[in-house]
């Protein structure tokens, strides 16, 4: 993966400088070398698969209102470099941010993505978006059913119960 030192992101964020000059191709290739870096943060020498997942795993749980951010913008910005040469329907960073958060929620849009680059990416946030969504947007704690609702299923249990009762005496 590299090595994860400041000097590494100082020699990429560098490189993402000369962005300009470079092609499509160079600057998502950048991009996704930012996205590696910021996994193996923290981390020294090569990562395994398994760290890998559970870095991955890790970042998502600590914070997954940040996550999504993250998820949103950084998706965006990769799915913009993809596309935006490629396809005349993601001809700002906007109408990237616009499809990806169409992703996250399932819903339909007139912006398809056309490289392979872009379907790889559309297709990682309409797989892990919605998760990801549903536990930023969960309050705090799981927050406890209200008082009726746990009457109501008491009540349940209760009656459940007395119908197993009967069936299981002896006629």
């Amino acid at each position: 993966m590299g090595d994860p030192s400041p000097l590494a992101a100082t020699k990429i964020q560098g490189d993402a400088a000369a962005a300009p000059s470079l092609g499509r191709a160079e600057r998502l290739r950048g991009a996704l070398a930012l996205l590696g870096l910021g996994l193996a943060a923290g981390g020294a020498g090569d990562l395994s698969y398994d760290d890998l997942k559970q870095r991955f795993r890790s970042a998502m749980t600590r914070d997954p209102l940040d996550a999504l951010a993250a998820m949103v913008l950084g998706c965006s910005y990769l799915f913009y470099q993809a596309e935006h040469e490629e396809n005349p329907r993601c001809a700002r960073l906007v109408d990237a941010v616009l499809f990806i958060s169409t992703c996250l929620s399932g819903a339909h849009t007139d912006v398809f993505a056309r490289t392979p680059a872009g379907k790889t990416i559309a297709s990682f946030v309409m797989t892990f978006g919605p998760a990801l969504v549903g536990t930023a947007l969960r309050p705090p704690g799981g927050a406890p059913a209200p008082l009726e609702t746990q009457d109501q299923n008491r009540a349940i249990i209760e009656r459940l119960d007395g119908i197993l009762e009967a069936l299981r005496a002896p006629r």
